[in-house]
C-alpha cells in the first residue's frame, strides 16, 4: 500500500520530485561526501547552484568562518546511505549523469523514507506482539499508519526526517524493554547507535533518550535502578560511548564550519518559550495534531489502559510527551511549514501506539466497546484518509488554515 501510493503521487504529478523543500539539505551531504569528496558542502553549492544555496535550503554562511552550515543534520543522510549507493551504482551503468540529483538518487531518497517506515512498524510489531494478541498488533499498525499522516510521510512527503525519527524511537523502546530483561551485548551495542542516531537526526529528540532511565526507575523504583545501574556499568558505558561514536562526525562537522563543536544550526531562528502556541499544535484547525488525527486520542487514553510490564512506559511517555509538547509549541514556526497535519508529533508516534494497542484491548473485552470502537476507528480512518487526498490535490492548504476555509473545503472534491 505504501509503494502503491509512492508511485501513484510521482507518476500523476501530484508531488514533484522527491529531493525538494527540506528534502535536500537532509540530502545534500551523501553527494558532497561520496561524489565530490567535500565535507564543506562547497562543491555541490557551485555545481548546482551557481555557489550559493537557495534560501529554502537553510543553508548558511556562518558568520565569521564563511563557511557552510547546514540547519539540518547528518542523520538522515547517514540512513539513506544505502539506498543512494544502489542509486550511484545504477547510475553508473546507466549513463546517468553522477550529479547526485538524477533519476535514481532521485527515488532512493524518496523510497528511504518508505522503507523506514516500514521498518518501524515491522519494529513495533515485534514488541507489540509480546503483549498484545496478534489480531490486536495488526488492528494497531493499520490504524497507526492510515488512520493519521503516517502514511503520507511515508509517500508523498517521505524525505522529511520523520520517517527516519519514527523507526528509530520504536527500536528504542523495544530495545529499551529487552535490554532491561537481559542486557546482551548486541542489544548494548544496538542501544547506543539508536541512541545516537536519535540525535543527529533531530537534535531535539534527545528529550526521547530519557525514556531509557525512566523506564528503569518505574519498573524498579529509584533504590533498585540505582542498584542495576551500578550492575550493569560497563553496559551503560557501551551505550554511552556508542552513542557519542555517532554523535562525533556532527560535532565534527559543526566544529569545522564554525569553530565550535555545539551550535544552532538554524542561526537567528529559535525559541519562544515564552509564549508557546499550545492549542495550535495541540487542537487547532492550523496544525493540532489531535484535530487532523484524532485516533491519536484513543492512544493517549489508552496509555493508562496499560498493564504488566508495559505499564512502566507510562510515566516516561507522557513526561516525554509533554515536554516534546512544549519544544515544538515553541519554535518559532510551531506548525513546521506546509504539512499535512502535525508533523512534528510523528516521531512520537510508537509511543502512542502502545496506548492504541490497550484501548482495543480494552474494546475487544466487551461487544458493544468493540462495535463502537470500530466504527469510530473507521470514521477517523476514512477522513484521515480523505483530507489526506484533498491534500495531495491542493485543495487543502499546508499551513494558516483558517476554521472558515476548512468547514468551506470539507469534504470537497
Amino acid at each position: 500500500m505504501c509503494l502503491a501510493g509512492y508511485v501513484f503521487v510521482y507518476a500523476t504529478g501530484r508531488a514533484t520530485q522527491p529531493i525538494r523543500s527540506d528534502g535536500f539539505s537532509y540530502y545534500v551531504y551523501l553527494p558532497s561526501w561520496w561524489l565530490f569528496h567535500d565535507g564543506t558542502l562547497a562543491s555541490v553549492a557551485a555545481d548546482c547552484c551557481g555557489g550559493t544555496y537557495p534560501d529554502f535550503t537553510a543553508i548558511i554562511r556562518w558568520p565569521g568562518t564563511d563557511r557552510w552550515v547546514n540547519a539540518h543534520p547528518i542523520g538522515v543522510a547517514l540512513m539513506q546511505a544505502p539506498l543512494f549507493l544502489i542509486a550511484d551504482a545504477l547510475s553508473w551503468w546507466t549513463n546517468l549523469s553522477r550529479d547526485g540529483f538524477t533519476l535514481y538518487y532521485q527515488h532512493a531518497v524518496g523510497l528511504s523514507g518508505l522503507m523506514w517506515t516500514l521498518a518501524g512498524l515491522w519494529v513495533l510489531a515485534a514488541m507489540l506482539v509480546r503483549h498484545f494478541s496478534r489480531r490486536v498488533t495488526m488492528s494497531t499498525l493499520a490504524a497507526l499508519l492510515f488512520g493519521t499522516n503516517l502514511y503520507h510521510y511515508a509517500t508523498y512527503d517521505s524525505f522529511y526526517s520523520h520517517a527516519y525519527s519514527f523507526f528509530l524511537v520504536a527500536a528504542l523502546i523495544n530495545l529499551t524493554e529487552r535490554w532491561h530483561e537481559a542486557p546482551t551485548r548486541a542489544r548494548t551495542l544496538l542501544l547506543g547507535l539508536v541512541a545516537g542516531l536519535i540525535v543527529i537526526v533531530r537534535h531535539t529528540n534527545v528529550l526521547v533518550l530519557a525514556l531509557l532511565p525512566l523506564f528503569v526507575v518505574a519498573v524498579d523504583g529509584p533504590r533498585a535502578a540505582l542498584r542495576l545501574v551500578s550492575a550493569r556499568v560497563r553496559s551503560c558505558v557501551l551505550i554511552a560511548g556508542g552513542a557519542l561514536l555517532v554523535v562525533l562526525p556532527q560535532l565534527a562537522l559543526y566544529t569545522q564550519a564554525t569553530g565550535r563543536p555545539l551550535v544552532s544550526s538554524y542561526g537567528s531562528l529559535g525559541f519562544t518559550f515564552g509564549s508557546p502556541h499550545l492549542y495550535g499544535v495541540l487542537i487547532s484547525v492550523q496544525k493540532g495534531v489531535f484535530f487532523w488525527s484524532p485516533l491519536l486520542l484513543l492512544g493517549v487514553a489508552g496509555l493508562f489502559l496499560l498493564r504488566g510490564r508495559l505499564r512502566a512506559f507510562v510515566i516516561p511517555t507522557c513526561l516525554v510527551l509533554i515536554a516534546d509538547t512544549y519544544l515544538i509549541a515553541s519554535w518559532w514556526d510551531w506548525q513546521f511549514g506546509a504539512s499535512y497535519g502535525h508533523r512534528g508529533f510523528i516521531d512520537l508516534f510508537p509511543l502512542l501506539a502502545l496506548g492504541l494497542a490497550a484501548f482495543f484491548e480494552w474494546s475487544a473485552a466487551s461487544r458493544v466497546r468493540l462495535v463502537s470502537t470500530a466504527i469510530a476507528v473507521s470514521a477517523m480512518t476514512a477522513l484521515s484518509i480523505f483530507q489526506m487526498l484533498q491534500y495531495w490535490n491542493a485543495i487543502m492548504p499546508g499551513s494558516d488554515l483558517t476554521w472558515s476555509a476548512y468547514k468551506a473545503l470539507f469534504l470537497k472534491i
